[in-house]
């Protein structure tokens, strides 16, 4: 019984082979995309873990207030491993002579690399002079800079030449943002250094912001040391209590893999349901056209379940064939994804793992879209009694106008052509949701792909257009005075110019805080 039932698996698929292939690449595509973008959306934030552990990242950054009494009681709460001290300034930078820009000084141990917060050297040396500095890699690539070139900090006493030692990456600034408002600055207005820490001596102390580091022991309770370092913190005057999570590369990157995590699953789902629905009228069809041979089998002692399980198969066929070829490819994909993404925002550390996980996960998603699409044709085939069967088709109910025709009248003067057209909708109900779902299915994957773009475009306007409408940013040494506002103006092409007071704040309410 199995043989003629599986040479007539073969049959079927033979006669049917373009829609089976076509099936097959739809669910392929779906298991390719999941495991492609899940594995990538892993390997991304294990390559962003690895950078944290690396360079022993802080896990609590606090600002101002009395440092020396912050580090203090920061030791003798529980779950906290170590503390360290640096200091942090903005100021003007000029870089080939002409070009001004704020940069953002981070003081680094001369001699060696902190215990927190390191950086990894990726070109040149590490700092070896008090007129030596580390270019963080984004402000080096997009300025070409490399080590022995010259970048010059303005200082109390004017311009001062400082020599680039090296290029260095830093997980703080994995992608360089000056604060959680300022998600995307253009990297001819802001820049990162790191500088020996001596430096800041001859830096007036109003422009230096000091900082305590704290890094948390493993299996501390996160929630408790942080709420526990903030209340300490805010008690002796400090600023601006940061966790991790909150710095602002962190923060931007982490909502990044928020999206390419719900990307991740929503788009293969849809190839899925697209290619269980082409499964779905595949399977109908065939039922149909088979009636005969399929009360003919029961005639001859097939069995319901075996009838059942007969056509249950050409969508776990489909599903299995989709998912063996699928889950390789998509390994791959991750891994080349992973290289590109990290690539992109200049990530050193690269993670590029094809799981085992994912790809079991990827094959249970292909069988089960299969499964559920054959489900209902291979229950209507082995519910069909044999007398029934091969006795053919016979329409039931009748004809006549549809309740659209009732609904708007003048639609029943229609040609007959029409008629048979809007009347043929409503006669198989099955074979049009089916249609009318597919054409959902596909429409939904064109708009989503079109509304991500005008969303990004809009984005992008409605930031630099409509918000942020000035044409440049001037970053003054000394206060804005009716005088320079004027001075400014007097430029010739300025149309209008306005002070504006920069500072950082923490909104807390009851449900939360935002810095």
């Amino acid at each position: 019984m199995v043989s003629i039932l599986d040479r007539k698996l073969r049959r079927d698929l033979k006669a049917r082979r373009s829609q089976f292939i076509a099936v097959v690449i739809t669910i392929v595509l779906g298991i390719v995309l999941f495991g492609g973008s899940y594995d990538a959306y892993l390997n991304l934030t294990a390559s962003y873990d690895q950078m944290f552990v690396t360079q022993n990242t802080a896990d609590m950054t606090i600002s101002g207030g009395d440092t020396e009494a912050i580090v203090a009681a920061a030791r003798k709460i529980d779950g906290v491993e170590d503390v360290a001290t640096r200091s942090v300034a903005e100021v003007p930078l000029r870089i080939d002579g002409h070009h001004k820009m704020l940069g953002r000084l981070v003081g680094l141990p001369g001699g060696a690399q902190p215990t927190i917060d390191k950086v990894t050297v990726l070109s040149g040396t590490y700092l070896s002079g008090i007129d030596s500095v580390l270019v963080e890699q984004h402000m080096a690539d997009h300025f070409k800079l490399k080590a022995g070139d010259t970048i010059e900090v303005l200082g109390p006493q004017g311009w001062v030449s400082a020599r680039v030692a090296g290029v260095a990456a830093s997980a703080e600034y994995l992608w360089p943002a000056p604060s959680r408002q300022q998600i995307f600055p253009s990297f001819d207005d802001f820049g990162v250094l790191f500088v020996d820490q001596n430096v800041f001596a001859g830096i007036p102390s109003s422009a230096v912001r000091r900082e305590v580091l704290v890094t948390y022991g493993s299996g501390a309770d996160t929630a408790t040391v942080d709420q526990a370092l903030k209340d300490m913190a805010l008690a002796h005057g400090a600023t601006g209590v940061t966790p991790l999570a909150d710095i602002p590369s962190n923060a931007a990157l982490s909502e990044d893999l928020a999206g390419f995590k719900e990307m991740a699953l929503m788009f293969p789902l849809l190839f899925l349901a697209a290619a269980g629905m082409a499964t779905y009228v595949l399977l109908t069809r065939l039922v149909l056209s088979q009636r005969g041979q399929i009360g003919l089998l029961m005639a001859s002692g097939f069995s319901k379940r075996t009838i059942f399980g007969h056509y249950l198969r050409f969508g776990l066929l489909a599903g299995a064939i989709g998912a063996v070829i699928g889950a390789p490819l998509g390994g791959l994909l991750g891994r080349e994804i992973s290289k590109l993404y990290t690539a992109a925002i200049s990530i050193p550390v690269t993670v590029t793992t094809a799981r085992a996980s994912t790809a079991a996960i990827a094959v249970i998603f292909a069988l089960v879209a299969g499964a559920l699409s054959a489900l209902a044709p291979a229950m209507r085939a082995a519910k069909i009694a044999p007398a029934q069967a091969m006795r053919g088709l016979i329409p039931s109910g009748k004809g006549g106008a549809t309740w659209i025709e009732h609904l708007v009248p003048p639609l029943r003067r229609l040609p007959a052509r029409w008629k048979s057209v809007l009347r043929g909708i409503g006669r198989n109900r099955n074979r049009t949701i089916s249609t009318v779902v597919g054409v959902v299915l596909a429409v939904t994957l064109i708009l989503t792909f079109w509304g991500m773009l005008d969303s990004i475009q809009v984005m992008i306007d409605r930031e630099f257009n409509q918000v942020n409408r000035q044409d440049a940013q001037l970053y003054l040494t000394a206060p804005v005075t009716p005088d320079v506002l004027a001075r400014v103006e007097a430029v010739d092409g300025v149309a209008h110019a306005e002070p504006v007071a920069d500072m950082s704040a923490t909104i807390r309410t009851s449900s939360g805080e935002y810095r």
